[in-house]
């Protein structure tokens, strides 16, 4: 069964790379290589515990780095000129700072996106043990949830359109989270 979980991995880098390439985005290519990851990286759970995320995790980011080295080295040498895209993170010559803006983009992205990503780790650790998990494997999980809930918060976060809904999406993410917390399960 682990092998099989590392090759849905592999498979979701590849249905992940071939949504990518594609000159339109696929919600359903997308959602498919999203889907194929996570389905390995559950499989391997069940099967191997913390060993098996491990392994699976592995396999898939063995297969993105021949996936990203290929692609470096079919790119174009100095083809076209870079791109002068920020994407905002600094200003124009001439456009205010905006300083306050930024600061309250850090403090929900960094410091409260990581405190509510620390809660769904603990949270996650405490719903382990209520389903018998030993304590390491418990531990694994809660530790292994907190990037990853991170950075996907994070980029959810920063796809909003405004400040309202990125609390209100943080605020959705303390959902879960309380309940556990609350009942003293995690000790």
């Amino acid at each position: 069964m682990l092998w099989l979980s590392v090759a849905l991995g592999v498979a979701g880098v590849g249905a992940l790379r071939y949504a990518w390439s594609l000159p339109r985005r696929s919600p359903i290519a997308n959602g498919t290589g999203w889907a194929l990851l996570g389905l390995s990286g559950i499989l391997a759970a069940v099967t191997d515990g913390a060993w098996g995320v491990s392994v699976a995790a592995l396999g898939a980011m063995l297969i993105a780095f021949v996936f990203l080295a290929a692609a470096g080295i079919r790119s174009p040498q100095k083809s076209a000129k870079a791109s002068n895209r920020r994407v905002g993170m600094l200003p124009e010559q001439g456009e205010p700072k905006r300083i306050g803006r930024r600061v309250v983009t850090f403090l929900l992205l960094i410091v409260a996106g990581f405190a509510v990503s620390v809660g769904l780790g603990v949270a996650l650790r405490g719903l382990g043990g209520l389903l018998g998990w030993s304590e390491s494997n418990a531990n694994v999980l809660a530790l292994y949830s907190v990037p990853v809930t991170w950075s996907v918060l994070v980029t959810v976060m920063l796809l909003q359109q405004s400040r309202r809904s990125q609390v209100l999406t943080l605020l959705a993410c303390c959902i879960p989270v309380l309940p556990v917390l609350v009942s003293g399960v995690v000790q």
